[in-house]
């Protein structure tokens, strides 16, 4: 995505993830997408995300979420253990599987981090922006109270 903001002439900065904190000071706004937004507010987005927005709070930064309303889920974080929460992906990208180390080593690839919504400052959405607390609100327009099975 970095290259192709290039091409276009659009001054672009890449930094790993390891460098989110050292250059958060210099950053004015964090806008992300998710993966779901649940009831209470909170986040079900791409791994890295909690750090991100961790980092941001840090700093006062506004994380800006967008997330069309399919996105949003009556789903409730029974309790914050990722294991529950999570899924992990195919490890041979993090470790391969011929590699002398994978005999011995036990490898996960959490694909989700979770992001309490005290961590983010707006969500926007097809429908306008919200805060955080006012997510439950959205959810009881979508979704009928019965419907928090899956």
């Amino acid at each position: 995505m970095a290259a192709n903001l290039g091409r276009a002439k659009i001054q672009t900065t890449l930094i790993s993830d390891a460098a989110i904190f050292a250059i958060m000071s210099r950053i004015n706004k964090v806008i992300i997408g998710t993966h779901s937004v649940l009831a209470n507010g909170g986040l079900q987005a791409v791994c890295g995300t909690y750090s991100l927005a961790l980092s941001a709070k840090h700093f006062s930064v506004p994380v800006i979420v967008l997330a069309p309303t399919y996105k949003l889920t009556p789903v409730h974080l029974c309790n914050y253990e990722q294991g529950d929460f999570n899924i992990l992906g195919n490890t041979e990208a993090v470790l391969p599987f011929k590699s002398l180390a994978a005999r011995f080593t036990k490898a996960y690839n959490p694909l989700f981090d979770y992001v309490p919504p005290e961590l983010v400052t707006l969500f926007i959405t097809n429908n306008g922006s919200n805060a955080p607390s006012y997510i439950y609100r959205l959810i009881g327009e979508l979704y009928h109270p019965d419907d928090n099975q899956l």
